[in-house]
């Protein structure tokens, strides 16, 4: 799984080896700066000990039989499903927990008890690691929110132009991929993020866009798109989507991009605000389409096809008139799309 490193610098040196398993919180590498001295530090290597088809490390082995719990009872989350320390921890907070409510359970011709625990589930290693990005973005980027109304016709209008032979029409995602990677190219700020009280700008324009698969939730990357026409978009989005839902992403497409799309619209939801995606300047949310009536240009009443989007962006990176702008030209992009 990737490791999330929250300083900058050159890596100097890999301590720890692949495919080797180690104890949490040992050092795996030493970051600097380039042609700094590097210090001597030992690999740590964790002793994994398997007994009766139970594999933990020896630290956690140890800490079990001190709190005498029985490590037969605990999924293993780590590599070849191996007890992590974290394994332990939550296993040991739910038996806590359990014990406690037990204790409070009232005599006869008290009141009635509270309902029963439900069993704890245990986050999944990437789970765990989309937890951590999440609270620190909503914790150390400062967050606003814009939204509009977007006239969709014209969306609705190119994907019945252009079915494919199949029948099959363009994912609505990548109307939005589209317009967004064009305003980024027109507002490279956007197309930045934040470091050390500066924008970093990034060489090209890459959108990660939020995708299902089961209880899992990955935001995969689309590269240079920009350079790449709504078909193109669509074709790499559909790849991408097989390719998450079939768990074969590799590393290179778990990268941050410039910016995220996210779409809610296959559920009753109108609007929602998202988390940034860290290191972003912002991410779009799209809300399902609805038909409504729309005040026209001449003050006549007309039946239009709409949806809300809502930007999230850093205001460290964003201010508020530029993301105004951002979704203008979201808007002016779609309401205008060439149909034929």
């Amino acid at each position: 799984m990737a490791v999330e490193s929250f300083e900058s610098g050159t890596v100097l040196k890999l301590v720890a080896e692949p495919d080797t398993v180690i104890d949490a919180g040992a050092v795996i590498a030493v970051l600097g700066e380039r042609g700094e001295q590097v210090p001597e530090v030992a690999p740590q290597h964790a002793e994994v000990v398997s007994q009766d088809e139970v594999h933990a490390t020896r630290l956690v082995r140890n800490i079990a039989q001190k709190r005498h719990i029985d490590l037969n009872r605990i999924r293993g989350t780590g590599p070849r499903g191996i007890i992590t320390k974290s394994d332990l921890e939550l296993f040991t907070a739910s038996r806590d927990a359990e014990a406690a409510g037990k204790a409070a359970q009232p005599e006869a011709g008290g009141p009635a008890p509270a309902a029963p625990q439900g069993d704890v589930v245990a986050l999944t290693p990437h789970q765990r690691a989309v937890a951590h990005s999440l609270t620190r973005s909503s914790m150390e980027a400062p967050h606003f929110y814009l939204k509009t109304d977007l006239i969709c016709d014209r969306i609705v209008a190119w994907r019945e132009e252009h079915r494919k032979p199949d029948g099959k029409r363009a994912a609505v995602d990548s109307f939005f991929v589209y317009a967004v990677s064009r305003v980024l190219q027109e507002m490279p700020r956007l197309n930045g993020f934040y470091k050390k009280d500066s924008i970093v700008p990034h060489s090209s324009v890459d959108i990660n866009v939020a995708i299902a698969a089961g209880d899992e939730l990955y935001a995969p990357l689309l590269c240079d798109m920009h350079r790449k026409s709504i078909e193109e978009i669509d074709e790499d989005l559909r790849s991408l989507a097989r390719k998450t839902r079939e768990k074969r992403l590799e590393r290179e497409d778990m990268r941050p991009g410039s910016f995220t799309v996210t779409n809610l619209g296959m559920f009753p939801v109108d609007e929602f605000g998202a988390i940034i995606n860290p290191p972003q300047s912002g991410i779009l949310s799209i809300g399902r389409m609805r038909r409504a009536l729309v005040v026209g240009p001449d003050d006549a009443m007309v039946i239009r096809t709409l949806c809300t989007m809502t930007g999230s962006f850093d205001h460290r990176i964003v201010n508020g008139v530029q993301g105004a702008a951002f979704m203008q030209r979201i808007r002016e992009i779609l309401e205008g799309l060439d149909i034929s």
